[in-house]
């Protein structure tokens, strides 16, 4: 890449983390989405997942008072089992589109579901299985925010502790990456100068969107949260009938 993208790139990278610093996702996706007219797929996954990796680690560690550890917790213990399985099928998977519908289905579900249904409020030791499926996916589609985001909508949950905690547990996502894709082949040392730009965005981005998350209301952080899950919804609908693989 020359120069001139990296900077573009980076530039980028400030803003959607500081757009995940607000909403708590979005920026990822956004990110992910940009990167595609940049670089291929192959190379974007690997490359994504360390931006993610610090803009997530950089929003929980500002955060860091507000975090709920026990979710963390038992979220940590079901996320290398999910990339384990995915490093073993991801080549033998042709096509994506089954897990992108059934992640729409989820957010739908939370979004529109009659009030006679019960919410998507699980115990906290059935995180470990969201942290289960957040590893396969996370090698298998790349961004997997829209997918956690579902889970962290709770009225137990304040609008620091929900940015926190799933920034948090995204990071544990991303940081098994790294190895599954250098037992991929990926080298990582070509595009040092790429990873090196969008860290260091991540992280100024990261601290702009909490210092303005800490401004808004908690009805206008639901309101805006929600939102951010249908837009999600939409684009998974729009790269199924495009047959890309991944959000």
């Amino acid at each position: 890449m020359t120069l001139l993208q990296v900077i573009v790139l980076s530039l980028i990278a400030v803003a959607t983390a500081v757009l995940s610093g607000v909403i708590g996702m979005a920026g990822g996706v956004t990110l992910l989405s940009i990167m595609t007219f940049f670089l291929p797929w192959n190379v974007l996954i690997p490359i994504h997942g360390i931006a993610q990796m610090v803009s997530n680690g950089s929003r929980a560690l500002f955060l860091k008072s507000h975090l709920h550890k026990k979710i963390f917790l038992w979220f940590c213990l079901g996320v290398p089992f999910g990339v384990l399985g995915a490093v073993f099928l991801v080549k033998s998977i042709d096509s994506k589109t089954l897990p992108l519908l059934l992640i729409s289905v989820l957010i739908l579900y939370v979004l529109f579901k009659p009030k006679k249904l019960p919410p998507l409020k699980l115990p906290i030791p059935l995180f470990a299985g969201v942290g289960l499926v957040a590893g396969f996916l996370g090698i298998l589609v790349g961004a997997t925010g829209p997918f956690q985001a579902v889970f962290f909508l709770r009225d137990d949950m304040s609008k620091e502790e929900i940015v926190s905690t799933k920034a948090l547990c995204q990071l544990a996502v991303h940081f098994t990456k790294i190895p599954a894709f250098l037992a991929l082949g990926f080298d990582y040392g070509e595009y040092w100068m790429l990873i090196l730009g969008l860290s260091l965005a991540s992280i100024v981005g990261s601290r702009i969107g909490v210092k303005l998350l800490g401004k808004i209301s908690e009805n206008f952080f639901i309101w805006l949260y929600k939102i951010a899950l249908f837009a999600a919804v939409l684009r998974i609908y729009y790269k199924v009938l495009e047959g890309e693989g991944f959000i």
